[in-house]
């Protein structure tokens, strides 16, 4: 640990080591914090897996870290087609970072952010029980309810434009001892009851996404045994094991970037998934002998603060397939909005072999000299937003970000002045895509 650093990047999810690693290996002294004593925030505290759609054809959008996070997850028999463990997650990410020579400082939160005038010189970082002030020519937010934007008192927004709702929050778990063939068989022969992109075809080599049952979940919430925000149960497999990945509780009414509603939402979640694994094991065919693994560590969160950049991101530049000239990365993921109570939820697929791009300047905090944002505090509209928070995506922002921060710091130019067609060459396997350029 040193008291200056070249950059400083708040938050160790996707985002966070893929800034983090990238200006590590573009030279420059980086320091990588954490609240939590290990990296990986929703890919490991929130167990959210698999990755989501991030390839147009054959050709995939986003490489870089996120694909060297890959191969090391693969490598360590830790990750199948697009799922990974979340402790394979955590191990990855720490070599990356340490082969990088990032310093990584866990178990601290930034209190304070000081300032002169539009610059950030320096943070307040609260580790071990003690305060201590730490410098940088450069900082990165990645922790995803834009903490730095908003301790240096920069400007953000948070949720809907219109009526301020904030997505629904989720806690992801685990089950073992799945009978996933007789489970299918029986969602097979009662197709009416599941959601119409099921495809049943059931493969123990590789990942099987599955979600309904939504007789079972009707009947029990008139019973009282499930609790009325359920609406059906999805997961995903974990080839060979019998275990699945669920994404089924569903959270309301709740914002994550205040202590009081995050509590409740843990408390909200524990109880919504005790529910629904008791009622798996009593009514799903297939979950007879089932039962649970472990809950994540933290509740999933969608949506808190984001920055407003330069540029916002908006649903029409994601359901146009918008190209940009400062392009940074890009993506194919649509708009995914989880409504809250009173609000209908969303799902929005780009047209087959369509992409759109992500902008410079969406990474660049209004009327901040030498703050980037990536991940889910990224710059963008509600609707903008739920397409790019999921992980290859943060990751592509947190990668460009890094490397922004590192050319700014070699060429002693604030984050505006370094070239956007030299950041563009530093993440050139992000833009280049030969089938649809």
């Amino acid at each position: 640990m040193h008291n200056n650093y070249d950059i400083i990047v708040a938050g160790a999810g996707i985002a966070g080591v893929g800034a983090a690693v990238k200006a590590g290996r573009m030279g420059a002294k980086v320091l990588l914090l954490e609240h939590y004593g290990f990296v990986g925030g929703m890919s490991s505290a929130g167990m959210v897996s698999p990755f989501m759609k991030h390839t147009v054809a054959d050709d995939i959008l986003v490489k870089g870290v996120f694909e060297d996070l890959e191969v090391k997850m693969r490598a360590q028999k830790g990750m199948i087609d697009n799922g990974f463990y979340a402790a394979s997650f955590r191990s990855a990410a720490i070599e990356l970072l340490t082969e990088a020579k990032v310093d990584f400082l866990p178990h601290a939160q930034p209190v304070k952010v000081h300032r002169d005038q539009n610059r950030i010189i320096g943070l307040d970082v609260l580790a071990a029980g003690e305060v201590q002030r730490i410098d940088a020519e450069v900082f990165i937010d990645t922790t995803g309810d834009a903490q730095l934007v908003f301790l240096g008192d920069y400007p953000w927004v948070k949720g809907d434009e219109k009526t301020g709702l904030l997505q629904a929050m989720t806690l992801f778990f685990r089950m073992g001892g799945i009978d996933m063939e007789k489970a299918n068989d029986w969602a097979k022969q009662h197709p009416e009851h599941f959601l119409p992109w099921v495809d049943f075809e059931y493969n123990p080599q590789k990942i099987f996404s599955i979600a309904g049952w939504t007789n079972f979940v009707e009947k029990a919430k008139a019973e009282g045994r499930l609790p009325k925000a359920i609406e059906y149960v999805f997961f995903t497999t974990l080839p060979e094991s019998g275990e699945g990945s669920f994404n089924t509780s569903n959270i309301l009414g709740l914002d994550a970037s205040t202590s009081q509603d995050l509590t409740k939402a843990e408390l909200i979640g524990r109880q919504q998934v005790d529910a629904v694994v008791k009622m798996l094991q009593e009514d799903v065919p297939g979950f007879e002998e089932a039962y649970l693994l472990e809950t994540a560590v933290q509740v999933g969160v969608r949506e808190t603060r984001r920055a407003i950049g330069d540029y916002a991101v908006t649903g029409d530049d994601v359901a146009k397939g918008h190209k940009f000239e400062d392009a940074i990365a890009r993506g194919c993921y649509g708009i995914d909005i989880h409504g809250q109570e009173d609000e209908e939820s969303r799902m929005e697929d780009l047209p087959e072999g369509e992409f759109y791009e992500i902008p410079l300047r969406s990474l660049m905090v209004k009327e901040a000299d030498n703050l980037l944002v990536a991940g889910r505090c990224i710059s963008a509209t509600r609707e903008g937003h739920s397409a790019l928070r999921i992980m290859p995506t943060s990751c592509a922002t947190g990668e460009a970000c890094g490397s922004v921060a590192a050319l700014a710091v070699q060429q002693q130019k604030t984050i505006r002045e370094v070239n956007f067609g030299e950041v563009q060459e530093a993440v050139s396997y992000n833009l280049s895509v030969a089938s649809c350029s």
